[in-house]
């Protein structure tokens, strides 16, 4: 399982995302994404244009915010994130995905807190992990 996260910053994959996530789709693998805007977005657009439907969105309210790729399965983590605001409950399911992934794709603006947690938390789960540095 592929986990790719990004920054909200960025709405246009670069080409090197590209070129791994047509290796992951090449090998089937599921990817796991998140359902912001930004790199999110991008990626359910992205698969979706390819026909990819080995997609699980993350979400942590009780539906995915956004969702563009058909067929894809959600998974909810809105009882674990219950109570929490702002941050914190948007980290529930990244911390799910980090956990569920066993390899991880970042593309990343250098700025973006949420990225910059996702990509400590694969290192301190000593998972492999790539970083495409966009800005």
């Amino acid at each position: 399982m592929k986990f790719i996260s990004g920054s909200k910053s960025i709405s246009k994959l670069p080409d090197l995302a590209k070129i791994l996530i047509e290796q992951f789709v090449k090998n089937n693998d599921e990817i796991l994404i998140g359902d912001c805007y930004g790199v999110d977005v991008a990626v359910q657009k992205y698969l979706e244009s390819k026909g990819y439907c080995n997609v699980t969105i993350y979400c942590s309210g009780e539906s995915p915010r956004n969702n563009f790729v058909t067929g894809a399965k959600v998974r909810s983590c809105a009882e674990v994130a219950k109570g929490l605001t702002g941050s914190a409950f948007h980290y529930v399911k990244d911390i799910q995905m980090a956990c569920d992934c066993d390899q991880a794709l970042m593309i990343w603006d250098g700025k973006s807190k949420g990225t910059g947690e996702n990509i400590r938390r694969i290192k301190e789960m000593g998972k492999p992990y790539s970083i495409i540095n966009e800005d």
